[in-house]
């Protein structure tokens, strides 16, 4: 498990022609999908001198391994080829590790396994190349910079060196020991005791490089890999056990299982990615169907309001002028008599009828296509419902962020909800105050409209229904449409509640 303790940079200045040409190899075999870059490192002095002072632990323990390792604990002799398949392993699975989430930002691989198996198999020796293999291979994969994968190689080999160390102490004198449990216990200690050390130093690291991280939410975010750390450590002394008789041959053997776990792993994150890759094309297309068919029916009202206003409208216009004329000639004649007075008040009438059906539909074609909308945006468009609304008595306020942004079709969206609610505020709740209040929140736009009304049960809302009016029905489709909700919150007595709560993109 190799740890990002530190974001990496575009570029890894300091390093050998050898690590970019093995990296651009590795990216002919994308084997996984690309993990996204980190902000770069930000070298300050805390974090400056804490992995200075991991490195010099590193290398002054590493002295007095060397030093002393036969007075510390008889480990087996190293073993050339076991060690490089050991090495070349945790490698490759560090290069095609898998990222999980989370502060941490990790790059998981169960090759902590292998860690352990050679730290406890072969001591500082094996701890060093499980030291050096890790970090290497994530400097392969993510051109990390010399300064994390310093701290890196230090923090796997103190982690490495303290497991063996504690399975060495628990076990005995002996590389094999002598009872199982012992082993078992060892083992297990030492997975926890590799675990500890790594997450501490990596949530430290996380914390100086960036203030805004605790401590505690990384060491919390890492708690999943703590079971796998201690099973890997119950298991390692297998390493051991088969390693004596049957040297690299058997190692390889014991870790043909592990490379296929890891090789499903990779197919499955592959699989994964893919879903979701055509989930979201999938979710894309779909926005995108939506944005035209509301841009196709925002065209159609402005169609069907220009058809009313240069046709239906214009005619009544002549309608009730024509009527008006013929009125005011036959009040002009002289004598008239009773059947002449029945037909002046008939033109009368119907001119005053005449021009209230042509006030509908200016209201009609207004409320199609609202062109304070198109001139001063949502903003605009509310205030003149909300005027309209005091000018019938009701106190109307409207609260909007002063920052408001929002999508074209995403404020269209939320000025027929309000404007639909409104109208029915105006024509059935008999309240005396409605507020009208939007704000932006985690990605979402949640417009609330709230009035002192009368109210309605769900009986009322069924009836209405029933008898045709289908407007509440038709704003809880089209927020529905649009991957938003719309709940109505009434009872009667106690006003009315409505939420739309709609996503900005």
């Amino acid at each position: 498990m190799a740890q990002d303790a530190v974001a990496p940079r575009t570029r890894a200045p300091g390093f050998g022609q050898w690590v970019r040409a093995a990296a651009l190899r590795v990216r002919k075999f994308e084997l996984l999908p690309k993990s996204p870059a980190l902000p770069p490192v930000d070298y300050n002095p805390g974090l400056v001198a804490y992995v200075a002072a991991t490195a010099v632990a590193a290398l002054a323990l590493a002295a007095i391994v060397i030093v002393f390792r036969q007075d510390i604990h008889a480990s087996l002799p190293p073993d050339a080829p076991t060690l490089a398949v050991g090495g070349v392993t945790i490698f490759l699975m560090s290069v095609y590790a898998i990222r999980s989430t989370g502060p941490a930002a990790i790059q998981w691989a169960p090759s902590v396994f292998v860690h352990l198996g050679l730290a406890v198999t072969f001591g500082p020796a094996g701890a060093a190349v499980g030291a050096f293999a890790e970090p290497f291979g994530v400097t392969v994969r993510n051109h990390n910079g010399w300064f994390r994968t310093t701290f890196n190689i230090a923090n796997e080999f103190l982690a490495d060196t303290a497991a063996w160390a504690t399975f060495a102490i628990i076990n005995g004198p002996t590389v094999l020991g002598h009872e199982t449990y012992k082993v078992l216990l060892a083992g297990m200690c030492a997975g926890f005791v590799h675990f500890t050390l790594n997450s501490g130093f990596v949530a430290v690291v996380i914390h100086l490089s960036d203030r805004r991280v605790p401590i505690r939410e990384v060491l919390r975010s890492r708690l999943t890999v703590l079971p796998y750390s201690i099973g890997y450590g119950f298991a390692a002394f297998a390493f051991v056990v088969i390693t004596v008789p049957d040297k690299a041959y058997g190692f390889v053997a014991l870790l043909a299982p592990l490379i296929l776990l890891h090789g499903f792993l990779m197919s499955y994150t592959r699989n994964l990615k893919a879903q979701e890759e055509e989930r979201a094309a999938y979710e894309k297309e779909e926005r995108r169907l939506l944005l035209k068919a509301v841009e196709a029916s925002e065209a159609e009202r402005k169609r069907i309001a220009r058809d009313l206003h240069d046709g239906v409208v214009q005619n009544l216009a002549g309608m009730a002028l024509t009527l008006s004329a013929e009125a005011s000639h036959l009040k002009g004649l002289g004598g008239i008599d009773g059947q002449r007075d029945e037909l002046l008040e008939l033109l009368e009438t119907s001119a005053t009828e005449t021009r209230g059906a042509m006030k509908d539909l200016r209201t009609l074609i207004i409320d199609l296509a609202p062109p304070t909308f198109r001139r001063e945006g949502l903003q605009g468009a509310l205030l003149e419902v909300l005027r309209d609304m005091k000018r019938k008595g009701t106190n109307a306020e409207l609260d909007l962020p002063p920052d408001l942004r929002l999508r074209e079709d995403r404020g269209k969206l939320i000025f027929r909800v309000a404007q639909e609610v409104l109208r029915n505020v105006a024509a059935h709740a008999e309240a005396k105050n409605v507020k009208v209040k939007l704000i932006t929140d985690e990605g979402s736009a949640i417009l609330s409209i709230q009035d002192d009304g009368k109210g309605f049960s769900e009986k009322d809302m069924e009836r209405r229904r029933a008898e045709g009016h289908l407007g509440t029905a038709a704003i809880v489709e089209l927020a529905e449409d649009a991957g938003g909700t719309l709940t109505i919150d009434s009872e009667p007595g106690r006003g009315t509640l409505v939420v739309l709560t709609l996503p900005i993109e």
